[in-house]
């Protein structure tokens, strides 16, 4: 029975040492909505006027702000690491104020680069 005592010190040591990486399901829905939208703008090269054109006959519209500011930060940074700009780094800044992590934005940082 010695091995079940093992058992339980690995247990312990998985629980302290493991980073906190939980997001929450509205955050998990951000982060997929945010890869879509940058996924679509990476497609779109159309010019200002001919993306009014276009947003009147389908009535595709450009995304709006979400109502919270931390998702509103999640999801920009999303966008901004998904593009390769500049800006995430700013952003990831704005996220650790806003209360994630540097593990959390880590991990996002390593999916939205996908």
């Amino acid at each position: 029975m010695s091995w079940i005592s093992s058992l339980d010190s690995f247990a312990g040591a998985r629980e302290t040492d493991a980073p906190l990486l939980a997001l929450s399901a509205r955050e998990w829905q951000v982060i997929g909505l945010a890869i879509n939208e940058a996924r679509r703008a990476a497609g779109s090269g159309i010019a200002s006027r001919w993306r009014r054109m276009f947003s009147l006959l389908t009535g595709i519209e450009a995304p709006r702000p979400l109502a919270d500011p931390r998702l509103e930060a999640l999801r920009g940074f999303v966008c901004a690491a998904r593009a390769g700009r500049s800006g995430a780094e700013t952003l990831a800044a704005r996220l650790m104020e806003l209360g994630f992590s540097a593990d959390q934005v880590s991990a996002v940082r390593m999916l939205a680069a996908r």
